[in-house]
């Protein structure tokens, strides 16, 4: 069981690599998730979509924003 938990952690981490480091440093400099209701994905913006399955529409709850915004 803790196996199983480590190896999808470790898989986890390891295919989202550039996401984590990328919110990571956005983070450092003074960004916070924020809610922002659901709502269509910006391209570009960091933010972890929920995907249709059906269409292949992305869309967001929560968004990496800075505190200025």
């Amino acid at each position: 069981m803790i196996a199983g938990l480590i190896l999808v952690s470790a898989l986890f981490f390891n295919d989202n690599a550039e996401f984590i480091a990328k919110a990571n440093e956005q983070i450092a400099k003074g960004a916070e998730w924020k809610y922002v209701g659901l709502q269509s994905r910006e391209p570009g913006t960091l933010a972890i979509p929920l995907v249709r399955e059906d269409t292949g529409e992305e869309s967001i709850i929560f968004k990496l924003k800075n505190n200025k915004e």
